[in-house]
């Protein structure tokens, strides 16, 4: 999918990853979260530094309630028990969540997406991986994750192919892509930056490209006027190293 590339999350970045389908976007999210080991190269992550995984696709086991997800949550992170009441109340009010003891599996799609996203929330990570965030999500959803996402005290890397999130929330956006030279082009600021930056990166691509088809022509041009134009071009080349022989 992609090879030799550098990706870092530094602390308070809302990182936008785009690209084509096939170009390693969840992949390369699970890498960083631990799930899947890259075939070569290493993964550093700070000692201490908490990770929150949530998928693209938000399956719950048959049984579980709204609560019992999200105090199964806390439970695996290092939550303290006295807080942990009063942020899941405050977690699934926001997000728009009444009835705690409703059971997963009855939610629809939308509702679904919400409670994954707030079990990441509880789990007060350092870094929040999300794929396809707001799949599913209505108005009211997506709104609720982009002012989560503005003001959080956590760094997130988002894959995502909705334009509105990644304008309104990315800091930075960076695309997987085999049509750049390092297979990524990553940019500071929201997606107009970026494609502006993009444009920009073509265009100059696009020169060097006229460049070199204009010698390829010229070559092949040369080698179309036969022996005649090769004798002519190695006569010049004897005639230059004379003269470079006399101001020796």
């Amino acid at each position: 999918m992609f090879q030799n590339i550098s990706f870092t999350v530094s602390e308070g970045d809302r990182i936008g990853l785009i690209g084509p389908n096939g170009a390693g976007k969840s992949t390369l999210l699970q890498i960083l979260e631990g799930r899947v080991k890259p075939d070569s190269g290493d993964v550093a992550v700070r000692k201490q530094t908490r990770l929150s995984y949530v998928a693209q696709q938000s399956d719950f086991a048959t049984g579980q309630t709204v609560k019992s997800i999200v105090k199964d949550a806390m439970e695996r992170t290092a939550v303290p028990e006295p807080e942990r009441e009063s942020l899941m109340a405050e977690t699934l009010g926001r997000a728009g969540f009444t009835d705690f003891e409703a059971q997963a599996t009855s939610l629809s799609g939308g509702w679904r997406k919400r409670l994954a996203i707030v079990e990441g929330l509880v789990q007060a990570p350092d870094v929040l991986l999300l794929d396809e965030p707001t799949n599913h999500l209505d108005l009211g959803g997506i709104k609720w994750l982009e002012a989560v996402l503005q003001i959080a005290p956590f760094a997130c890397v988002a894959v995502s192919h909705d334009r509105y999130l990644l304008e309104n929330v990315a800091s930075e956006v960076v695309e997987l892509n085999r049509i750049y030279e390092d297979g990524v082009l990553r940019v500071k600021g929201n997606y107009s930056d970026f494609l502006q930056a993009k444009e920009d990166y073509l265009h100059a691509q696009g020169k060097r490209q006229e460049s070199l088809a204009n010698r390829v022509h010229t070559e092949i041009e040369w080698l179309r006027r036969g022996p005649k134009a090769r004798g002519t071009k190695a006569k010049a080349r004897i005639e230059n190293a004379r003269i470079g022989g006399r101001s020796c």
